[in-house]
């Protein structure tokens, strides 16, 4: 980092030190493969639907039932969700959805209006509904873009004080430099990158901006995050963790497995939730929960889109990767079993990503 922005990011540092830290891939939004084909942007019924099933509060589902488990095992077990900030609330889509399938079971059903809310506003979810209980389990909500882009912020996350962690592909050095500080004094946690095939697997592309020996136990008291969910680059398990040890890094965001198939000793967990400095941070590990592929360790030879059934299509942001009818009770039970092992490994968290393919059936097969 040089001098003169050491000098910039710590004067800024100065000014909001006296306020309190309230708030705090390929990720979903990013990496760009295997396209929506022409057959999939068209839409042709031959007849109207009955009902239309709620991918939203199906994603949501599953989610609450890995982490009631996670809880239930350890209630300091941190959650970090990747976008989806639509499972947040309930949104405009249900509600639409809701009067749709009214109108469609009903004679005398109450007119259309139902479709047009154009003055429509996200607030905080009912007690008692799922949706309350999903914004309240969770601990931080990672965005997409809000400096270097067109990313949004739902403003449920500030109203119910959820951390923030920001998520930046910048043009240039200086615009991640702005980003970084506009995020600071938002109270929000950023990761920057100019180069996208830098931008997860490689850890020496990436500063450790204001590092500390203050001890990380929650997601509020840290400042920097590390993404290294591509471990492609190293060719043994020792050297990731060897280079991940060398760090002073206050969370760490990683895979579960080494190259999706060897797992981490217990004294390798154990190394890496010290910084180098030999202050304690947060391990978080990655978990997609609508996608696999080849390199799984549960997947079997002749799998393929259509075979088994609950194997959709092909990923749109991982080149082999298949996304999966993530209601179905296969895949339910797959990743059940591989969430509780990242639970028994020892990491302190867990980072869902994956949420936002709930949209891809939304729009291609709604229908129930």
């Amino acid at each position: 980092m040089s001098l003169l922005r050491k000098l910039c990011i710590a004067f800024w540092i100065a000014i909001i030190s006296t306020a309190s830290f309230e708030a705090e891939a390929g990720l979903y939004g990013f990496h760009h493969y295997n396209p929506y084909t022409k057959e999939e942007r068209i839409l042709n019924l031959e007849e109207v639907p009955d009902t239309i099933r709620n991918y939203r509060a199906l994603m949501r589902e599953n989610l609450l039932m890995l982490i009631r488990y996670a809880k239930k095992q350890n209630p300091d077990f941190k959650i970090i969700a990747h976008e989806g900030q639509d499972l947040l609330t309930k949104s405009l889509w249900e509600y639409a959805r809701e009067g749709y399938n009214r109108a469609r079971q009903q004679e005398n059903a109450p007119d259309d209006s139902f479709l047009f809310h154009d003055n429509f506003q996200e607030q905080l979810p009912e007690r008692h509904t799922p949706a309350y209980e999903y914004l309240h389990a969770i601990d931080a909500i990672a965005v997409n873009n809000l400096y270097c882009g067109n990313g949004k912020e739902s403003p449920v996350t500030r109203e119910a004080g959820l951390g923030l962690i920001t998520v930046e592909q910048c043009p240039t050095r200086d615009a991640a430099d702005s980003a970084e500080i506009s995020a600071m004094i938002d109270h929000r946690i950023p990761y920057t990158f100019t180069e996208l095939s830098k931008a997860f697997n490689n850890i020496d592309k990436h500063d450790e901006l204001n590092d500390s020996s203050k001890n990380v136990y929650n997601i509020a008291d840290a400042q920097n995050i590390l993404f290294l969910t591509d471990d492609s680059l190293y060719a043994h398990k020792n050297q990731l963790v060897e280079a991940l040890q060398k760090t002073n890094y206050d969370i760490i965001i990683m895979k579960p497995l080494f190259a999706d198939k060897e797992r981490f000793s217990a004294e390798d967990i154990r190394n890496l939730h010290y910084k180098h400095n030999g202050s304690k941070r947060l391990l978080i590990a990655e978990l997609n929960v609508s996608e696999t592929s080849p390199g799984d360790f549960f997947w079997q030879k002749d799998w393929h889109p259509g075979n088994p059934s609950w194997l959709a299509r092909k990923s749109f942001t991982s080149p082999d990767g298949i996304i999966v009818k993530f209601w179905r009770a296969e895949w339910q039970k797959i990743i059940s079993r591989y969430f509780k092992d990242i639970i028994n490994e020892g990491f302190d968290g867990i980072f869902f990503t994956g949420i936002e393919n709930y949209r891809y059936f939304e729009q291609q097969n709604p229908l129930e």
